[in-house]
């Protein structure tokens, strides 16, 4: 699994860390605070995601920033956007690439858009942090819950299939919760490639691993 580093630097003197630079262009500008924000919730926690140090990590004035972002509320919320839109594009790109059965493709892009959602550590840590924060805040969950909702609908198809995919789902989240946890390092990659290919088989007519009919 990658484990990408971010540094840890802290901005002095007002300057922007490296990295971050000053950039005129409004969406660019959008960007810079997200990134500054996303980073002090990975490093110090979300309470340290205040308007004035994600300017002063971005490298901009608050002014700018309120252009952007009217409150601290409206910050955070724009991060778990940022967070789910990534995840939803993730999933969606797997949907479109997946060349196997269709009615399991939903199930597949799922399993493997929540596998690449926590590839590096910066990417952990930033989950890590939004989710705890989610499960104590409805309105936040309000804001990313459609999106999961959507993904999670039982497909139509026989019961037994029907299942077979939903599996293969809450398997899906059971890995992503263990790599935010820290436990995934328990299992080899050779046996997590191999409950990929289970599960993914799962998704499939048959079913089964090894071809066998279920019974």
């Amino acid at each position: 699994m990658n484990s990408g580093r971010t540094s840890s630097a802290e901005p002095s003197g007002g300057n922007p860390v490296s990295g971050l630079r000053r950039k005129k262009d409004p969406q660019a500008a959008r960007a810079q605070l997200l990134q500054a924000a996303t980073r002090l919730a990975a490093e110090k926690g979300l309470h340290a995601v205040t308007l004035e140090k994600v300017a002063e990590l971005a490298g901009l004035t608050k002014g700018a920033l309120q252009y952007h972002f009217k409150s601290r509320k409206g910050l955070v919320e724009a991060l778990y956007d940022q967070v789910i839109g990534q995840l939803q594009q993730r999933m969606e790109g797997h949907r479109k690439a997946d060349a196997g059965e269709p009615e399991g493709a939903a199930a597949r892009a799922y399993l493997k858009g929540a596998e690449d959602d926590t590839q590096g550590k910066g990417r952990v840590d930033v989950l890590r942090v939004l989710t705890a924060h989610s499960l104590n805040d409805a309105t936040v969950r309000h804001r990313y819950l459609p999106v999961l909702r959507e993904w999670m609908r039982p497909d139509d198809l026989p019961l037994a299939w029907a299942a077979r995919n939903m599996i293969c789902r809450l398997a899906a989240d059971g890995l992503w919760i263990s790599r935010l946890i820290g436990y995934d390092d328990v299992i080899s990659e050779e046996l997590m490639a191999e409950i990929r290919r289970q599960l993914e088989r799962l998704t499939t007519q048959r079913g089964v691993v090894g071809g066998e009919q279920p019974a």
